[in-house]
């Protein structure tokens, strides 16, 4: 135990303060710039964006709402379902393939229902020459069955579509490296 200061002492120690230092800074010099001044031979040019951006944001104010669709991939006229198919959904923006999604089938031959830009439904209302739906391209290829692509399949706003494929088996003195069987759009809304 320490002893009180007072006990020994005989009255309370004086406080002792410490002056604080004092530290004056001088202020930053403000630096005012001038506007600079172009000569009168050059002239801003405003950027010009690449063909493929504006066309994909045309695109994307085109494409509003969504649409579903999701894939079906059987064989002997839908008695059997094909299991592990892999499935690309793309779309195609002045000439540039765009990748929308890589799906797998499960084990009965279905994909997962995915979302698409979709033009808003109330463009089937007006007059002028514009279409009400957006149109992809399916791929679909699974080991032992010939390869399949179905093109221009419609996604309207709202609506949940299905692409069914019969996908034919490959005979057996055939090697899986042929040419892509293509077929015309088949979707159906359900």
């Amino acid at each position: 135990m320490e002893p009180d200061i007072t006990e020994i002492h005989g009255e309370s120690a004086p406080e002792v303060l410490i002056p604080e230092p004092k530290l004056e800074l001088e202020p930053e010099p403000v630096i005012e710039y001038e506007e600079p001044v172009l000569p009168d031979y050059i002239q801003p040019v405003k950027p010009v964006l690449p063909k493929e951006w504006t066309a994909q944001e045309a695109y994307e104010q085109r494409n509003t709402a969504e649409g579903k669709l999701y894939i079906v991939a059987s064989t002997a006229d839908s008695a059997y379902p094909v299991p592990d198919a892999r499935v690309t959904i793309y779309s195609q923006i002045d000439g540039k393939t765009m990748l929308n999604y890589i799906l797998k089938t499960d084990e009965s031959g279905l994909t997962p229902v995915v979302n698409l830009p979709a033009p808003p439904a109330n463009l089937s209302q007006e007059p002028e020459n514009i279409k009400p739906y957006a149109t992809y391209n399916v791929k679909i290829y699974a080991s032992g069955y010939f390869r399949e692509e179905a093109k221009d399949v419609p996604i309207f706003a709202g609506i949940t579509s299905r692409q069914v494929f019969q996908m034919i088996p490959l005979p057996l003195a055939i090697s899986e490296d042929l040419e892509t069987i293509e077929l015309p759009s088949q979707a159906e809304p359900v």
